[in-house]
């Protein structure tokens, strides 16, 4: 019996932690305030049913039958066929159930009825008919008791148990394991097969001298024995009021009187198979039992998700959704961490739609990028101190009209710079504005020349560079001459490939969006000479 003992302590112990701790396991994320409001003397609900010891219970009704096992019983497993109803008898409960918790339940029952078995012959040379007054008749034997028991009852709910390590619901069903203590009162009657007696427990003195009419003893003088109850109890929930169980439950005995045969092996357990019905009370339910395994999904599912979210890249920019703040910039733009385009000039038209990218920053900027030049002098309005030059004329860089002075030309005068996409030289859109501009220059002023002077950026092999810077110088003369028919004897060139940059030349405060002036870089600037 220590073995059941212990087996019941561990197992209240291990559930009970679980058990409690679910009530007050939060899987919100935001806190819910609720406003506590002192319950009104009229509020019938509040006062009876919030706190009522009612609550939870469910009182039971089983009906079902008993199998002895013990010295007295004709095979091992199964009731002898012959006199089924000689071990198979009738027994009736009645129980009180009350859930502490969605884990653990208290049960108290009071079960009566019947039990028995058979014995058509002595097997084996290690039985001995218990035959205190040489009665035994050698044809087989029988015996039937009656008994009474009250018995406490600790039930563990194994669904809930079993969502611990698995999320399969089981829906209206729950299985619980049931172990507890009891105390039997009996009386046992042990006769030949043909009736006549041969030993008994709980009956009066006397009762050997009769075959019939056994009188038994009082309820309080009867033999009493402590007994131990393990079992299982499934149940199916009709609705908020009713439940169906089906039960098996093994009641085994501390001592060897069940049969009135002892011989002290203490042996002596009978099951109880049963069947029946639960009704309740109140129907103020506690909280849902809220499965860890589901709660646990929920959370992975919901990390999963938050996860593929911050990693979503909808147009393949390099920046997650999560923090991208232009969802829809075009494949292959240059963007910032924010994911917006780049707008080295800050002129809120992003680079890549943007036809003058280096704009004066401040200047006011068409819908292309491209800065207003009322009289077309290559000087945007935000920098012409002379916004009303004559079409053609030659400016300084604040758009001042200067004349040739002398053979080197003025070193003050100001024509605007052609850029290149890195490695080309071929002329884009954004810079017809601006050769429009020198060809004006160029027409109006039929005595001067240029030194049309290429540059690269300080990427790729020196001698790469040195060529390629060649070949945007060319490919502007080309252009101008092409044209706009400007004679190409009035153009010189040189190539300055790499050796010259004006990124080093730039002061931050013009473009502080950006760390290297590759771009600035990537031009043909102009000289005029005679």
């Amino acid at each position: 019996m220590k073995s059941y003992s212990t087996l019941f302590t561990i197992i209240i112990t291990l559930i009970l932690k679980h058990g409690f701790c679910q009530e007050n396991l939060n899987i919100d994320h935001y806190p819910i305030e609720i406003n506590k409001e002192t319950p009104k003397k009229n509020n019938v609900e509040n006062i009876i049913f919030s706190n009522n010891i009612f609550n939870n219970i469910e009182f039971k009704l089983m009906f079902g039958a008993t199998q002895f096992y013990g010295d007295i019983k004709q095979l091992d497993f199964r009731p002898s066929y012959s006199r089924f109803f000689d071990e198979i008898k009738p027994a009736y409960e009645l129980s009180i159930q009350k859930k502490i918790n969605p884990l653990i339940s208290l049960k108290t029952s009071y079960i009566t009825g019947k039990f028995g078995g058979i014995k058509s012959e002595q097997i084996g040379d290690n039985y001995i008919t218990y035959d205190p007054y040489n009665f035994y008749e050698n044809n087989g034997e029988y015996f039937v008791t009656s008994f009474n028991e009250l018995d406490f009852q600790v039930l563990i709910n194994l669904s809930h148990v079993n969502s611990l390590f698995s999320n399969i619901n089981l829906y209206n069903f729950d299985i619980y394991l049931k172990n507890g203590v009891g105390l039997n009162v009996f009386n046992s009657l042990n006769r030949n097969f043909n009736g006549n007696y041969i030993y008994s427990y709980g009956y009066k003195e006397g009762v050997y001298l009769q075959n019939n009419n056994f009188s038994k003893k009082s309820f309080l003088n009867s033999p009493k024995d402590i007994v131990y109850v393990l079992g299982l109890n499934s149940s199916y929930t009709l609705n908020d009021k009713f439940k169906i169980h089906f039960d098996i439950t093994k009641r085994k005995s501390n001592t060897d009187y069940w049969d009135s045969h002892s011989n002290n092996a203490n042996n002596d357990f009978f099951n109880y198979y049963s069947f029946g019905f639960s009704y309740k009370i109140l129907n103020k339910e506690m909280n849902s039992w809220r499965t860890p395994m589901k709660g646990l999904e929920k959370e992975i599912q919901l990390t999963t998700a938050n996860i593929r979210w911050l990693s979503d890249d909808s147009d393949n920019d390099g920046v997650s959704d999560a923090f991208d703040k232009e969802l829809n910039t075009p494949i292959g733009v240059s963007v910032d961490g924010s994911g917006s385009a780049l707008d080295i000039d800050m002129d809120n038209v992003p680079d890549y739609l943007d036809e003058d990218p280096f704009s004066t920053i401040g200047a006011i900027v068409d819908n292309k990028g491209v800065e207003f030049d009322s009289d077309n002098d290559g000087i945007p309005d935000i920098k012409d101190l002379e916004n009303n030059t004559a079409p053609g004329s030659i400016v300084n860089k604040y758009g001042v009209s200067v004349s040739i002075i002398n053979n080197s030309g003025d070193n003050n005068s100001y024509l605007p710079s052609i850029y290149f996409e890195s490695g080309s030289f071929f002329i884009n859109n954004s810079n017809l504005k601006r050769l429009s501009t020198v060809a004006m220059i160029l027409k109006n002023n039929d005595k001067i020349r240029l030194m049309v002077i290429g540059n690269t950026d300080q990427y790729g092999d020196a001698d790469y560079n040195k060529e390629l810077a060649k070949k945007r110088a060319l490919s502007v003369i080309n252009y101008l001459s092409k044209n706009f028919k400007i004679d190409k004897n009035r153009f010189e060139y040189i190539s300055n490939g790499e050796e010259k940059p004006l990124s080093l030349e730039v002061s931050s405060t013009d473009f502080p969006r950006i760390k290297t002036l590759s771009e600035v870089n990537r031009r043909v600037d102009f000289k005029i000479i005679k």
